[in-house]
C-alpha cells in the first residue's frame, strides 16, 4: 500500500481530483464526508460539540447543525479559539474512522488518497505517515468565484474562509505532487491520470518489498 495525503485550499478542485482518482482505481478516504458523520445524528462528536458551543447548534435531530456551527466558529468574535476547540473535539474522531476506513487494504498493493482540506495545518499531530502528498491549487480569484456561484457563499464570507486556513506557500513547501485545479477539465484529468499511474507503481513496489 502505498498512502497518499490529498490537499488544498477550500474551492481548489480536491473533490474533482479525488474522484478522477477514485475512478482509476484508487481508494479515496474523504475527511469532510468523515466530519460530517461524527455530528450526524448518532455521531460520537455531537455530545461534546453541543456540550461545548450550546444545544443551540443542534439541528433538532439529535445532530449538529452544520451551518450555525460555521457561523459560530468562522464569523463570531472568538473565531479562532472556537475553531481550535472544535477541531480539538472532531479531528481525533475522524482520525479513529479513517484508520478504520483503511485497514482492510493496508496488506495490499492499492493506493489510499486522505482527501484532508487542512492535511498542512494538521500535519504534526494526525496518526499517519504519508508516502505522497499531492497538492490541488487554483488561484484566490477562482476559489472565490467557486463559493459564491457554486456553494453561495457571499464574497466576504468565501475570502474569510481563505483567510481562516493556511497560505498558498506553506501548503507548496509541503507538497510532493501539485495540480492545477483552475486548468481546462480535461488537461486536469490528464495530469490526475498520469499521476495515478506513478502511485500505483509506487504502491506495487512496496507490496513486493514488504
Amino acid at each position: 500500500m502505498i498512502r497518499v495525503g490529498l490537499t488544498g485550499g477550500i474551492a481548489a478542485g480536491k473533490s474533482t481530483v479525488a474522484a478522477r482518482l477514485a475512478r482509476d482505481g484508487a481508494r479515496v478516504i474523504d475527511y469532510d464526508r468523515l466530519s460530517h458523520e461524527v455530528i450526524a445524528p448518532g455521531g460520537p462528536g455531537v455530545g461534546p460539540v453541543l456540550e461545548r458551543f450550546g444545544a443551540d447548534c443542534g439541528d433538532g435531530h439529535g445532530g449538529v447543525d452544520r451551518s450555525a456551527l460555521a457561523a459560530r466558529v468562522f464569523g463570531g468574535a472568538t473565531a479562532d479559539r472556537d475553531r481550535k476547540d472544535l477541531d480539538d473535539l472532531i479531528h481525533p474522531l475522524v482520525y479513529d474512522l479513517a484508520a478504520k476506513a483503511e485497514r482492510p487494504w493496508l496488506e495490499g498493493s492499492e493506493v489510499v488518497v486522505h482527501e484532508v482540506p487542512l492535511l498542512t495545518e494538521v500535519r504534526s499531530a494526525i496518526p499517519f505517515h504519508f508516502d505522497k502528498v499531492l497538492l490541488v491549487e487554483a488561484p484566490s480569484q477562482v476559489r472565490i468565484a467557486r463559493m459564491v456561484n457554486q456553494r453561495h457563499m457571499s464574497q466576504s464570507q468565501a475570502v474569510e474562509r481563505i483567510g481562516s486556513q493556511t497560505d498558498s506557500s506553506a501548503r507548496r513547501a509541503q507538497a510532493d505532487l501539485v495540480v492545477g485545479g483552475s486548468q481546462p477539465i480535461e488537461q486536469m484529468f490528464e495530469s490526475v491520470d498520469r499521476i495515478y499511474e506513478e502511485l500505483k507503481s509506487l504502491a506495487q513496489v512496496s507490496s513486493h518489498s514488504n
